[in-house]
This record gives structure tokens, C-alpha cells and sequence, in this order.
């Protein structure tokens, strides 16, 4: 008899995305399953489009709360939940038919705790498999300690913090207490390392079948206030979280690269409040106010960029390029193809990479000297940035 899967969704402001999402985890292959819904407080229809498949199918539990966040909205299922395995879906993401069939047999094969594979990041039409930086395999979570959050280059992830490409054992969510209901910045992370660390077993495996999607109200990234304090809220519970495990010598390194990554991505400025008044871009080995600038990419870091140039100095923004420039200038952002480059070289003075990942950011370096840009004039995080 198969096992009961209970699949968490929170859900806040999300009625244009539902149908698709609670119709994907509704209609898997695997048909023993409880689908947790937990309304965080939602002012939208939501509400009613949860109830409305309640009314057709009893696999469905909802749940009301007062808005709390998504952490808290997660925990509120977990503790709800029957199943004796726990996974995840966001309100605004789908699943392929046999997902949840494909994690339970990556499970049944391997015996583990936990179950990490790949996922799918949907931009438009774009479709990119995002993998897991440990390669495919079955592991003593002990064996992986090391590399488990950064693998040691910048910045790939050992095991990405995504719940929603996790397959739990339900006892080992359960052995993890007290997550500090502060957090916001990582709750993901907040989760997934500390139930890793008290895990005896993952299976990593390349399978791919979760569709993380970036629609109009994502990948317009918003700016909030109070980004560092939230960052170090995280830091400060995956440590504790970390000596509770006897494990926080081990996570020292991974943890400060860890930080300076989220405050590269949230709140990249933070870097310059020491520096001289006309240096700026501190993690790029910095640059002069007035100096002219090409931001290559669109994504998290390169909003973030494009936002702190227009604030300091908007005329030191001489383009704005990435290679989906069709969906994010569709999505309202002066973002173009990358070949206006190549009519402006003589007039830049740097090129500034806003990719986070090491292995993309090289492949955008190498695009680049092909288009003929000199290499002195392409800048991406320096050494000492990327060693702490």
C-alpha cells in the first residue's frame, strides 16, 4: 500500500496561479496524498478557490490564519500534517504528473531521510534545470556536512534550499524545534539545513519535475527595508542550529560565504559603508562615481545593482543587458539584448556581471571576450569578496 505524502502549500494573494497549482499536486500519478492548503491571511479570492477544491476532492485540508508569513504558515501545516512523508509546493509553482511518484521511488530505493533533486526555473519560455552542487547519490548526511550549504565555489549551493525540491521523512521535520519566527530572509534555509543536519541519510538525484516559476510579480524583485537585520537574524539561527549538532566548526566557512552572498543579492550597497565616498561596488573590487557601467543581468543581483546606480548616480548606467531581455523588458524593465555592447565598448568603462554563480558568471565573461570586450574592463566579485 503506498505510503501517505502530505504536500504543504501556503498560499497568500495567489488566485491567478492556484488552479494550476492545486490541479498539478491533485492530479499526480501517486494518488495517496493529503494536500495541505494554509491561507496566510490572503485578500484575494484565494480563499474561495481553496474552498472550491475542497468541495471536489477530500484529499484536501484548508486551513485559516491571520497573515503570519510563509515560515509560519509552513510550520502550521507541518503540524497538521498525517503523512509520513512531507513535501512542498508554492502557491504559484506546478508539478509534472509523477513527480511525487518519481521522489517516493528515488526514496524507496535509498532508504533516505531525505530526498534533493533538481528543479525546473521557468522565465518565460525559458525553461533551466537547476541542479544540486553534490553530484547524485546517496549519502551519510554526516558525509556531506562540509559542503552541504556552499560546495566552495561562489556561490553554488551543496544542496539548494529549496523545500519545494524535498521529500521528507515526517519524523525528521518533526525532531527540529524552536525556529525563530523572525526569520524571513532564507526561511527556506531555515528549515532545510537544520533538518539535514538531523538526518541520517539523503539521496541526491537529477530528476526534475517541480516548475519554479517566475512570473510578473517575481522576477520584478522587490527592495526591502531592514534587509541585513533579517539576514542576520538567519545566520545567527543556522549557527546555533549548527552548535546544537556539534557541526558549527564545520559550517564556519560555508556560513560566512553563505552571508556575504545574501547580502550581495539583498542588499549589495551594505558593502560600500566604510569605503571612500566616491568608490563604490565594494565586492567588485569597486568602481569611481561617474565612471560609465554595463549591467549584465537582470536577475535578483542585477535589480538590486540597477536600483543602487540609479539612487548614487543613474548616468553611470550607460546599459542594462541580458540575454531574456525580451521578458524583462516585457515585464516594464530598460533591459536590452546584450549586442548593444559592441556599439558602446569605447565608451564603458566596466562591465559589471550581476550573476551570483561562478561556473555563469565565467560562461558570461567568456560570451564577452568573444564580442571583443577587453577583459580589464569586465568586473565580477573579487577573491577576497568570495573567500571571507
Amino acid at each position: 500500500m503506498e505510503e501517505l505524502v502530505s504536500i504543504i502549500v501556503p498560499v497568500y494573494n495567489a488566485e491567478k496561479y492556484l488552479d494550476r497549482c492545486l490541479e498539478s499536486i491533485l492530479g499526480q500519478s501517486y494518488k495517496n496524498i493529503e494536500l495541505i492548503v494554509v491561507d496566510d491571511g490572503s485578500t484575494d479570492q484565494s480563499r474561495y478557490v481553496c474552498e472550491r477544491y475542497a468541495r471536489c476532492d477530500s484529499r484536501v485540508k484548508l486551513i485559516f490564519q491571520e497573515k503570519k508569513g510563509v515560515l509560519v504558515a509552513r510550520l502550521r501545516g507541518l503540524a497538521e500534517a498525517n503523512g509520513v512523508f512531507i513535501g512542498w509546493t508554492d502557491a504559484d509553482d506546478w508539478l509534472e504528473p509523477a513527480y511525487i511518484e518519481k521522489l517516493m521511488l528515488l526514496q524507496r530505493d535509498s532508504e533516505a531521510d531525505i530526498v534533493a533533486v533538481a528543479h525546473f526555473l521557468d522565465i518565460g519560455d525559458d525553461h533551466t534545470v537547476v541542479k544540486n552542487g553534490i553530484k547524485a547519490g546517496t549519502y551519510p548526511c554526516r558525509d556531506i556536512f562540509g559542503r552541504m550549504l556552499c560546495t566552495g565555489s561562489f556561490f553554488e549551493y551543496g544542496i539548494t534550499p529549496h523545500l519545494v525540491s524535498k521529500l521528507f521523512k515526517a519524523e525528521t521535520l518533526k525532531k527540529i524545534t524552536e525556529i525563530d519566527s523572525r526569520i524571513i530572509a532564507g526561511d527556506d534555509a531555515a528549515v532545510l539545513y537544520p533538518a539535514i543536519a538531523e538526518a541520517d541519510t539523503i539521496c541526491i538525484s537529477e530528476m526534475s519535475g517541480y516548475h519554479y516559476v517566475q512570473h510578473a510579480s517575481s522576477i520584478t524583485k522587490n527592495a526591502y527595508t531592514r534587509e541585513v537585520e533579517r539576514i542576520e537574524v538567519l545566520i545567527e539561527y543556522l549557527t546555533g542550529q549548527f552548535a546544537r549538532k556539534h557541526i558549527a566548526d564545520i559550517m564556519q566557512k560555508q556560513l560566512l560565504a553563505y552571508r556575504n552572498y545574501l547580502l550581495a543579492l539583498r542588499q549589495i550597497e551594505y558593502f560600500d559603508k566604510n569605503k571612500e565616498d566616491d568608490i563604490i561596488l565594494s565586492p567588485y573590487g569597486g568602481v569611481h562615481k561617474g565612471e560609465r557601467i554595463v549591467i549584465y543581468g537582470a536577475g535578483v543581483l542585477g535589480q538590486k545593482i540597477y536600483r543602487y546606480l540609479k539612487k548614487v548616480d543613474e548616468h553611470m548606467i550607460a546599459a542594462w543587458v541580458d540575454k531574456n531581455y525580451a521578458v524583462y523588458s516585457g515585464r516594464g524593465l530598460a533591459v536590452a539584448s546584450p549586442e548593444v555592447i559592441q556599439d558602446m565598448l569605447s565608451k564603458i568603462d566596466h562591465i559589471i556581471i550581476a550573476n551570483i554563480t561562478e561556473r555563469i558568471a565565467e560562461s558570461i565573461r567568456n560570451y564577452l571576450l568573444e564580442m571583443n570586450v577587453p577583459g580589464e574592463k569586465i568586473r565580477w566579485f573579487t577573491y577576497d569578496f568570495r573567500e571571507p
